[in-house]
């Protein structure tokens, strides 16, 4: 019953993501009929799916209300509220979470929460626990969406933000700051000369700020990323050193009733208070709940076996965060623990050969090396699914660095920490000193290890299921209970077939305010433009470079640059330096760069680019000086134009003899949509069948502007944007062109259509 009951809850539960449409709230009270039903009918699976739809469809719909009471406010909004986000120093311009309990002045209601996301980018810098008062614009939470990068509106969902915040003004109300702050404050002087100090920072506080997209990099391809925060392996940890430390104090008590759980208790303290220091993050959550459950059970002289304690934990962390299935943190979590249960069974029930052993110390060993290979095993699929590659050093880099770091790293943080809250500084500096020295010989394996990155398809990931799968069934089942699972290995198999083979292929990535064109053919591939950069890093980064790991394409053959504003060259130099483009076209005088202007002419993968504009290289590339080119290929073709205006474009339709160079499928719309571009004129002798634009949602320029828009609508052209679609792609297969939209085609879900809800003080301008 437990097992059946509680696992449909909690699959119920995590379907939540992948919901096409939100029920209305109403439905809940047939959920309940049903539970009812199921439960006195001993039905425990329609009795736990039941439950766990009724807290779904609860916790959705209320947090789809609050989302929409918060952006419905209108423009220069003021509201207060608690600083939810650690600030470092080293950090510095950074978008914070914003706690708000009052919006104009009045108080949110008990049934209401307000918490936004507001980018900070001056002095002074709130800290957590502050309490301050802004005067901010709302936007729905909205993020890009593309093929590979970061989901920031799976994140939103996942930390419940219910609006994104421009901020106008700022007044601190208290300086009162958290525990967590003021311990960061203490730590960062000391922490910040130690050549580890970001890696010391991630294993005291979860924080990981301080660790470089270098860092991540060599963690990530060694297989070691999991180490460098406060997770459940570390929370477990630190209930062991607490249990051993309630031991040692129980010697000294006298024997009495009352001190014969003492260091279960102690351990449970220890573990919940390191947990608090990472602000009860979801690991940390589901490690915490897990030892709950042990520890209970071991009061009451009870036995939990793995499998129960698993799904028990699974169920309660839902029923506590409902949203947690919009985690990364959370499936790669309870993924690692679901093949450490693998390994418990595999490990329990193999077969003797019933010789005597006679070296018994190898017996721990052998157990510490099948559980690292069935933790590959487990986590290939999610490993390759989400980076797209594995490190083949993973399993005995681990095999070292987890007990060293757990016996010797984690205990010195500990008493760190101990000597800092104490203002034993002394004491602290040469702790610290100590725990940097002993991550020395893991980074420098970390290194080492690094090199041994295997990149693999993202499609593998599925492949890796029917491994896992087959490998657990070789290993602990008979062969009789193995039919089902090699029917199903057969049947994908059988029915595998690949994609339809591309000629060419086009991708208008999702950049925001700003460009980034990616033609494809041959796992090859040429970039038009780089989109924009920020303070610290830019779209190049955020979504080009992902999209390019994710298809195993490790340099570009060409780039071209349209123009010189920075929304469209902003990534230039990343690009160049990380990619090494074997060729690079601009219109403007750049060094390295051959000239883009008209009258080149070059083929790549039997497609044609002809340059049509401008007539020379300039000093510096204004939007009319855009580099406009035609692609063709296989029967199709594709204009780019930049942000050339109307006043480029008539100068480009006189210096043509022959108005059909210009003709197009695809029309990449120019300036963004703008009312300064896309001249009747113009749009008549392209006439495409498609014109797309790369813009931002609720960008303020309000582009693209509604004229334009209507005017491509009326010739007959269909029109996609970037803000409405995300990445647009098209494929040209045997039977033309393949149209593809991220937000309808791939990934149209609940939470997606919500976000693009556009605040109604907007909608009243239009």
């Amino acid at each position: 019953m437990t097992l059946t009951f509680t696992l449909t809850a909690a699959l119920a539960v995590l379907s939540l993501p992948w919901w096409p449409m939100l029920p209305p709230i109403w439905v809940c009270i047939m959920t309940v009929i049903v539970f009812v039903v199921g439960w006195k009918r001993r039905w425990w699976w329609l009795a736990g799916s039941a439950l766990g739809l009724t807290w779904a469809v609860l916790s959705a719909n209320l947090y789809q209300a609050d989302v929409i009471h918060v952006i419905s406010h209108q423009e220069d909004t003021t509201i207060s509220g608690t600083v939810g986000t650690l600030f470092s120093a080293k950090t510095g311009a950074q978008a914070i979470i914003f706690d708000v309990d009052k919006i104009n002045q009045t108080r949110l209601p008990p049934f209401r929460s307000a918490r936004v996301r507001v980018y900070w980018q001056s002095p002074p810098y709130p800290k957590q626990g502050e309490r301050w008062q802004l005067v901010v614009t709302f936007k729905p939470p909205y993020g890009r969406l593309n093929e590979a990068g970061f989901d920031a509106e799976k994140y939103y969902v996942a930390r419940r933000v219910h609006a994104k915040a421009r901020l106008k003004e700022a007044t601190r109300l208290t300086e009162q700051v958290s525990w967590r702050q003021q311990l960061l404050d203490t730590l960062s002087p000391a922490l910040s000369p130690l050549a580890f100090g970001p890696h010391l920072l991630a294993l005291s506080l979860g924080e990981r700020e301080w660790l470089t997209p270098a860092h991540w990099d060599t963690l990530t391809h060694s297989g070691l990323a999991h180490l460098m925060a406060i997770s459940g392996l570390h929370i477990g940890l630190a209930y062991g050193i607490g249990w051993q430390i309630g031991r040692w104090a129980r010697v000294f008590l006298p024997e009495r009733r009352l001190f014969l759980w003492l260091p279960l208790y102690v351990a449970m303290g220890v573990a919940s208070l390191y947990a608090a220091l990472a602000g009860f993050a979801l690991p940390t959550q589901r490690a915490l709940i897990a030892l709950m459950l042990v520890s209970i059970s071991k009061r009451l002289g009870a036995r939990i076996s793995p499998l129960n304690l698993l799904q028990l934990t699974l169920l309660l962390v839902l029923l506590r965060d409902p949203f947690a299935g919009f985690s990364m943190s959370f499936w790669l979590s309870f993924a690692a623990v679901g093949a450490l249960c693998m390994a418990h069974y595999s490990l329990t029930h193999a077969p003797s050969d019933g010789r005597i052993q006679t070296r018994p110390w190898l017996r721990p060993i052998k157990q510490l090396i099948g559980i690292q290979l069935i933790l590959l095993v487990g986590m290939l699929p999610l490993q390759l699914g989400l980076f797209a590659g594995i490190s083949a050093a993973a399993t005995p880099i681990n095999l070292v660095a987890v007990p060293w770091v757990g016996m010797v790293t984690v205990p010195l943080v500990f008493v760190g920490l101990l000597s800092e809250s104490l203002s034993l500084s002394w004491v602290a500096d040469w702790v610290w000193g100590g725990a940097n020295a002993s991550l020395q010989p893991v980074m420098a394996l970390a290194d080492l290890a690094a090199d041994t990155w295997l990149p693999a398809p993202v499609t593998s990931a599925g492949w890796a299921i029917s491994a896992m799968v087959l490998a657990w069934g070789l290993y602990g089942w008979r062969w009789h209970r193995l039919k089902a699972v090699m029917l199903v290995l057969v049947a994908a198999v059988v029915a595998w077939r690949d994609p339809k083979p591309v000629n060419w292929q086009i991708d208008v990535l999702d950049v925001g305010h700003g460009l980034a064109v990616l033609i494809s053919k041959n796992h090859r591939a040429v970039l038009y433009d780089t989109g924009n950069r920020w303070q610290v890093g830019g779209i190049a980064q955020a979504v080009i470079a992902p999209i390019l790991t994710h298809r195993q394409i490790r340099q570009l053959d060409g780039l071209i640059l349209s123009h010189g504003d920075s929304d469209h060259d902003g990534g230039a130099t990343f690009m160049s330096d990380t990619y090494s483009p074997q060729w690079r076209r601009a219109s403007e005088r750049r060094a390295g760069y051959q000239a883009c202007v008209a009258g080149e002419r070059w083929r790549w993968q039997g497609l044609t680019f002809s340059v049509l504009w401008p007539p020379a290289q300039k000093a510096r590339a204004d939007n009319d000086d855009s580099c406009v080119i035609r692609v063709s290929g296989d029967g199709r073709s594709l204009l780019l134009t930049g942000d050339i205006e109307a006043s480029g474009e008539a100068d480009l339709l006189a210096s043509l003899t022959d108005k059909r160079a210009l003709n197009s499928d695809i029309i990449l719309v120019p300036h963004h949509g703008s009312a300064s571009s896309s001249s009747s004129a113009f749009i008549r002798t392209v006439d495409p069948v498609w014109a797309v634009a790369s813009t931002g949602l609720l960008n303020p320029w309000q582009l693209p502007s509604p004229e334009v828009k209507l005017a491509y609508q009326n010739a007959g052209i269909t029109w996609l944007d970037t803000a409405a679609n995300g990445q647009v792609r098209w494929q040209g297969v045997d039977s033309g062109w393949q149209l593809t939209r991220w937000r309808q085609d791939r990934s149209d879900y609940w939470y997606r259509q919500m976000f693009k809800r556009r605040p109604v003080y907007l909608d009243a301008d239009l």
